[in-house]
């Protein structure tokens, strides 16, 4: 019987594309369609939901339908790319090699080849999918066939999970408490956020906090040049590099932060974006990548020209004024109505079912 088989190098627990991929699995087995899940590193949480990558490849029959979460450079891309079986790709993005110059010089060999597998890719697969708009017209650029759009698959209900209660008591100290998710990478523009909580320090809250919560695995280099940048500001003690915390962590921030801010120059769709949302928190962000795609119409948009006083008053007139605060408020649950699961879902299964569904007999 055809199954379908979801392919990725890393299963990571917590990552978005890691549960992008988990939540497909269980979507396709409550629609009836036998699937698996291989890769070649799988996180040990994750290890009940997937197969080795090796064995995998000895379980796979010719008539199995393969997709296969395209976002960096691994030997995976071509292995997938020969293969004879129907295919499809969702690509979730390559963040561009030149972010990583002078950082890691693994980081750009990844990124650098996997634009280059996904070019070659792209003639070798019968259908395409694509996280966010800004994704289809790249994968357009490089000669895929016309992408379909299907937001990633979030968990809305992890959001409701207790966050960590010892975390919440140390942040509702009073202070304000801004906040940005995601690692620590040069693409992500963290010393941007940094000039602007700088500015809005002198400005008008000297004892706010920034929390800058993701790891810098691979980039410490990154994270360097970031704390000698705090220390030269004078703000290393309102700074806090959290490093890779849990989950129950990360809802205990969003629980307590006044606002998100996010200024990063390279997004292929913005997960954190979404998880503020879920948290009623306004959001401030420069234009680039899929960023204002993911915002919609709630939030604060600025140009891709930053301007870090200007960026700070305004994020001082968004944590100020309530007024706009509850009209922010009408506008996340809107914006919020584009990546309810059910929706998504249906959007997902119209895009795959030529290729998952059984071929009628005469």
């Amino acid at each position: 019987m055809r199954k379908v088989w979801q392919f990725l190098p890393t299963f990571f627990f917590g990552d978005a594309i890691g549960n992008d991929c988990l939540a497909i699995s269980r979507f396709l087995t409550r629609k009836g369609v036998e699937n698996k899940i291989g890769a070649t590193t799988i996180h040990p949480k994750m290890d009940p939901y997937a197969v080795a990558f090796e064995e995998a490849k000895k379980q796979i029959s010719p008539e199995d339908v393969i997709i296969y979460h395209l976002s960096t450079g691994d030997a995976m891309n071509d292995w997938f790319s020969d293969l004879p079986n129907k295919k499809a790709v969702i690509y979730h993005n390559i963040t561009p090699a030149e972010f990583f110059q002078g950082y890691s010089d693994i980081h750009v060999k990844v990124t650098e080849e996997g634009r280059l597998q996904a070019k070659r890719m792209a003639s070798r697969v019968d259908l395409s999918i694509a996280d966010s708009e800004y994704n289809a017209r790249e994968m357009e650029e490089m000669g895929f066939p016309k992408a379909s759009v299907v937001p990633i698959l979030l968990p809305f209900e992890d959001y409701r999970k207790t966050p960590d209660e010892k975390k919440v008591e140390e942040m509702s100290d009073g202070r304000t408490n801004i906040l940005f998710v995601g690692r620590i990478a040069p693409n992500k523009k963290q010393e941007d956020i940094i000039s602007v909580f700088a500015e809005y320090v002198k400005n008008f809250d000297p004892d706010a906090r920034l929390i800058l919560a993701g790891s810098c695995g691979g980039l410490e280099k990154y994270q360097e040049r970031l704390e000698s940048f705090t220390a030269k500001l004078g703000i290393s003690d309102q700074v806090i590099f959290t490093g890779h915390i849990s989950f129950a962590e990360i809802l205990a921030y969003y629980k307590t932060a006044s606002a998100f801010v996010i200024m990063s120059e390279h997004e292929g769709f913005c997960v954190p974006v979404v998880e503020a949302y879920l948290f009623d928190l306004p959001v401030l962000a420069c234009d680039y990548g899929a960023i204002g795609e993911t915002m919609g119409d709630a939030g604060i948009l600025l140009s891709a020209q930053k301007e870090p006083a200007r960026a700070a008053s305004l994020l001082h007139e968004m944590l100020k004024d309530k007024a706009w605060q509850e009209e922010n408020k009408a506008r996340i649950k809107k914006a919020l109505e584009r990546f309810e699961t059910e929706k998504v879902e249906e959007t997902f299964w119209e895009a795959i079912k030529p290729l998952v569904s059984e071929p009628e007999t005469t």
